[in-house]
């Protein structure tokens, strides 16, 4: 594979698509990603190019660039609720993404087992569930409000931070997910932060429902993922 196929800046081009290691239905169609380090990728491998999926997303930030959920609720017809601190980013949702839900709240202070119904109805299943605050403690305090025992994810994407130092989060989080049966198919997953190093720094885990995404693709992220944690290598055979 060219290295100008897989550029530094990690933004999806038509040539990748015969590349992915789990081709999904949608793929040969993609102009463009959005996630910072292909998030966006990994769900819809995970699902199969699954549309009309719902999500979960904590912490927004921005609607497009570096965005986890904007190439599924554009191009796979999702729908879900983000969440975000900052009131500052509503003007911008509304005028990207106007038939977006998003909630401008502390998403440390919200009851989750009465609000997920209000959100999602009874259906106790989504799609996707983004867990991305700062400080990773904080993500860590998120998931420890959210009712597991009631609701599942089939996939969900927890950023750690861990390069900064500070591992109770990555720690804790894999404590937890992995007792409500959830599995890691990719550890320290690595994301380009020229200000920290110029070479891809552990920040986030990639987790999967079990009960929802075929095996086989769990154990080829998991057998990849003990050899390197970047992202083109998960998702890409080059």
């Amino acid at each position: 594979m060219t290295p100008s196929i897989f550029r530094r800046d990690w933004q999806w081009t038509a040539e990748m698509g015969p590349h992915l290691r789990s081709p999904f239905l949608g793929a040969e169609k993609l102009s463009r990603n959005h996630s910072q380090a292909w998030q966006d990728i990994f769900v819809l491998m995970a699902l199969g190019g699954l549309r009309e999926g719902r999500y979960l997303e904590v912490g927004g930030h921005v609607p497009i660039d570096n965005n986890n959920t904007c190439l599924l609720h554009r191009e796979f017809g999702w729908t879900g609720v983000t969440l975000e601190l900052d009131a500052s980013h509503f003007p911008h949702w509304k005028r990207c993404r106007p038939d977006s839900k998003l909630v401008i709240a502390d998403a440390l202070s919200i009851d989750y087992a009465q609000a997920l119904p209000q959100w999602f109805g009874e259906d106790r299943q989504l799609d996707y569930l983004q867990l991305d605050i700062d400080p990773s403690i904080n993500t860590l305090g998120v998931l420890k409000l959210l009712p597991l025992a009631q609701w599942r994810f089939s996939v969900i994407t927890f950023e750690t931070d861990v390069y900064a130092g500070d591992t109770r989060a990555r720690d804790e989080s894999r404590a937890i997910l992995s007792a409500h049966g959830y599995q890691a198919v990719a550890k320290d997953v690595g994301v380009l932060f020229p200000p920290v190093s110029p070479l891809p720094i552990p920040f986030e885990d990639w987790w999967v429902d079990p009960q929802t995404v075929r095996p086989e693709i769990i154990e080829q992220l998991q057998a990849i993922n003990a050899q390197s944690t970047w992202p083109q290598d998960l998702l890409f055979a080059q």
